[in-house]
């Protein structure tokens, strides 16, 4: 990933906090069809491996996991929130526009397992991650009479991180001036993703101002 110095972002512990925000990535893998990606929920665990693990699953008929090259690098990217940026917001006018993203990408040999156990373990800790943030309305309890049919038509994943950049673009190389021009916009937008934007830009003057 193109990563200008001033966008940089190398705290394993800010890029795994992305991951846990924005846990629907993007597994890309050579596999003997070519290049294949599948869309997926991953969890990362921090504690396991250098720069942490992901954990997912994926349906067992998707040929993604039976013709992967493996052993073989994938790289799987996760997106954070992202918008357009007009010079209009800036106190410096005469420039162009642009688009202010946080992404993180990594990287890393997939290991697949069927263990129904294991399988169980991890897609409870993913319902609980998500439903709790919806109140917990729905308890994972009620689908246990599908439960063991629903284990057989998964496969686990693994992906310990041999690898991890991240991009967050946020203006930095512009002046505070111009940066605050673009939070005062942006910051009671009612665009969820560009009051996000507003968000971090502001938590990053606060951290200039320290």
């Amino acid at each position: 990933m193109y990563t200008p110095r001033s966008f940089q972002e190398e705290r394993v512990e800010i890029l795994h906090q992305l991951i846990d925000q924005n846990g629907f990535g993007i597994l890309t893998s050579q596999t003997s069809s070519g290049l294949m990606a599948t869309h997926l929920p991953f969890q990362v665990d921090p504690d396991k491996g250098k720069y942490g693990t992901l954990v997912s699953h994926m349906a067992r008929a998707n040929p993604h996991w039976k013709t992967i090259a493996n052993p073989t690098e994938s790289l799987v990217v996760f997106q954070g929130p992202h918008c357009y940026i007009s010079p209009a917001w800036y106190e410096e006018q005469v420039t162009v526009p642009t688009w202010n993203y946080a992404a993180v990408h990594t990287y890393g040999t997939v290991e697949f397992f069927e263990d129904p156990l294991k399988l169980r373990c991890l897609l409870e800790k993913l319902v609980h991650k998500y439903e709790s943030r919806r109140g917990g309305l729905w308890p994972i309890s009620k689908a246990a009479p599908v439960m063991d049919t629903y284990l057989k038509a998964v496969v686990g994943i693994e992906i310990p991180i041999d690898r991890i950049e991240g991009k967050f673009k946020f203006n930095q190389n512009l002046s505070v001036e111009d940066q605050a021009g673009v939070v005062e916009v942006l910051k009671n937008s009612n665009d969820s993703m560009e009051a996000s934007v507003a968000t971090i830009m502001a938590n990053n003057l606060k951290t200039k101002e320290l």
